[in-house]
């Protein structure tokens, strides 16, 4: 952001936001909203890409959709006063809890900015991209903007220029962007038309808040249409993944509901074994339920011929078992599709940041996406990593959803990266299986009894003993549960636990 520009603006936002109390502040990558004024104002400052800039508005940038709570030390603190270094905006508060006294520094320069909470020279948290210099390079700032805005010296021989650098520090002025909008530089008005190619006058202001309210406008709608790019392709890539899945699904069903024709050879080979010469190819019987047809088996020669009965029994009754499963799956899959396919549709139709966060809220809690990272930078904290990884979940209710293990590795990361010490674990006891997380959407409080047995039987159905009829499952709080010395990814020591005795089967959708 223009040093200018935001000197002005932190003298406006001064008048405006001192001695008001603040609201919780709210952060969504890339916007930082502070409310105030008991939210009738919203500081924006847009801290990475397409930023970093600062500006008022009335309404919350995040619209009706709820973004996570930072900085809680400063909810309900009182604001001292503002000031600016350079092109750091810091905000002295004095917390409610025990008038403690608080400063936010707000780094607007670079590729992307941060916001830094501190106590005295302690930072306390951060939001947006940390910065090796810890967010307060004010005399490196002050230097830059001073140097930007002296004039170069006269070559030896040469008089120095007759014309000073326009003062823009004070009434009317144009805002011209060049290349980004964040980097608007302030032009006295009367030399607004004489802008460089390529360059974009945004309009005449008389004051710095109006300019950077109309800016920030245009830099949020940036935000917006970043925000549905980071949405739409990994949205696009699980559309192709359920499409696949749906065709694999349907081809694996066909053959599976073949398990009559199976078993009906299978007896057929079994009654008529002892006329069947040994090392034969093929064999033709007769039908055991058809005494008029006959039947052509395919038979091993390496093998005798009682052990290839015993072979086709089994997989008869193989294909028994999985055609209900691949039933259930293949119908769970078509409902999705579609619904993903609506999704997509609705990105055409967001007309707002907060529209698109709310979109975005949708399809994170229903179809599992994760916003795709575009700004590049240092790789994320494993922590991080897993959070934005697409698992495999179902929604249990409105409130409740579990995420499943899909291998080991992944059994280790959706247990100690994604679930909350709060959340419930589940496991099917005395054989190898799933991890399964029950999550809820707000709240801490222990799930109702129906949603422990669904959670449980999930557990049950991604087990080794997904065939019996009922199966032991263990949980307890993600709390109780470690990894113990020399163990192998996916295994775990758990303590606490409680014991249910489940079907083992996928929730039905109501």
């Amino acid at each position: 952001m223009n040093a200018t520009l935001l000197a002005r603006f932190a003298s406006e936002l001064r008048a405006a936001l001192r001695w008001h109390y603040l609201e919780e502040p709210r952060w969504f990558t890339p916007v930082l909203s502070l409310p105030f004024d008991r939210g009738r104002n919203h500081l924006v400052v847009v801290l990475e890409t397409p930023g970093p800039f600062c500006f008022l508005r009335e309404a919350s940038p995040f619209g009706g959709a709820t973004a996570p709570a930072r900085f809680a030390a400063m909810k309900g603190a009182r604001v001292e006063d503002v000031s600016v270094e350079g092109r750091v905006l810091r905000i002295d508060v004095i917390s409610r809890r025990d008038d403690e006294k608080l400063n936010l520094r707000v780094a607007l320069f670079g590729a992307n900015g941060s916001a830094t909470l501190f106590r005295g020279d302690d930072a306390m948290e951060t939001a947006g991209r940390a910065r090796r210099d810890g967010g307060v390079p004010a005399a490196t700032a002050r230097r830059r903007a001073e140097s930007a805005e002296e004039p170069s010296p006269a070559p030896e021989g040469e008089d120095a220029p007759r014309t000073a650098t326009p003062d823009v520090t004070s009434g009317r002025f144009a805002l011209v962007a060049a290349r980004r909008v964040a980097s608007s530089t302030p032009r006295p008005a009367a030399s607004a038309e004489r802008t460089a190619d390529g360059a974009v006058v945004l309009g005449t202001f008389n004051d710095a808040r109006s300019a950077c309210a109309h800016a920030g406008e245009l830099i949020l709608g940036e935000a917006q249409t970043l925000m549905l790019h980071r949405i739409a392709r990994p949205a696009r890539k699980k559309l192709d993944t359920l499409r696949r899945l749906s065709q694999n699904l349907e081809s694996d069903l066909a053959g599976a509901r073949a398990h009559a024709d199976e078993r009906r050879e299978a007896e057929a080979l079994a009654a008529y074994q002892t006329r069947i010469r040994a090392g034969a190819d093929s064999a033709e019987i007769p039908d055991l339920y058809d005494p008029e047809r006959t039947l052509r088996v395919t038979l091993d020669p390496s093998l005798p011929v009682h052990v290839q009965v015993e072979k086709r029994f089994r997989r008869a009754t193989k294909l028994e078992k999985g055609v209900a499963h691949l039933a259930r799956r293949y119908e769970l899959v078509s409902r999705e599709l579609p619904e993903l396919e609506t999704a997509l549709t609705m990105l055409g139709d967001v007309n707002s940041f907060g529209d698109a966060l709310k979109l975005y809220e949708v399809m994170r809690a229903k179809f599992g996406i994760a916003l795709e990272r575009t700004i590049p930078g240092p790789s994320a904290s494993p922590r991080k990593a897993a959070r934005e990884k697409t698992y495999r979940t179902f929604d249990l209710d409105p409130r409740w959803f579990v995420v499943v293990g899909r291998s080991n590795h992944e059994n280790d990361e959706i247990t100690f990266r994604v679930a909350a010490p709060t959340d419930w674990w589940f496991h099917a006891e005395g054989v190898a299986g799933s991890h399964v997380v029950l999550r809820p959407r707000g709240g801490t409080d222990a799930p109702p009894p129906q949603i422990i047995e669904q959670a449980a039987s999930i557990a049950a159905h991604f087990s080794k003993a997904r065939h019996s009829g009922l199966v032991p499952v263990i949980y307890t709080r993600r709390r109780y549960v470690r990894k113990f010395r020399g163990a192998e990814p996916g295994q775990v020591k758990c303590e606490r636990e409680t014991m249910v005795m489940v079907p083992p089967q996928l929730p039905v959708d109501k």
